[in-house]
């Protein structure tokens, strides 16, 4: 796959960007925006990561944490309640999280076909 191409990649970029940016819109409880803050600009460090190398499967396995910690951040940073920085976690999180299994597919079948030519 080419560089800066895969949408799956575009889409983790501006789901965490979502993330990172809801607090300035948003009420605030607790420390959801650190944490916000912290976890968008992770899925965007990583979504960037896996743009300019594709098929890193380490780093797509990275990706897919991140996604996950976005999803499960409102029950962590204790702000389920609070309607648009949760539901921006949950949504935003799951369409990372999907966006990066189906990233990971490639890579596992070149992973594999890398492996089986060498042996």
């Amino acid at each position: 796959m080419r560089k800066w191409h895969r949408w799956e990649d575009w889409t983790v970029v501006v789901a965490g960007l979502a993330i990172a940016l809801t607090p300035l819109w948003s009420e605030a409880i607790g420390n959801s925006i650190p944490l916000m803050i912290t976890s968008g600009a992770l899925l965007v460090i990583v979504g960037v990561i896996n743009l300019a190398g594709p098929n890193l499967y380490g780093i797509e396995a990275g990706q897919l944490l991140a996604a996950l910690i976005a999803i499960l951040l409102p029950g962590l940073g204790s702000f389920v309640g609070v309607n648009v920085p949760a539901m921006t976690c949950w949504i935003a999180g799951g369409v990372a999280f999907i966006a990066t299994i189906l990233a990971m597919k490639p890579s596992v079948k070149a992973s594999h076909e890398v492996q089986h030519q060498g042996g």
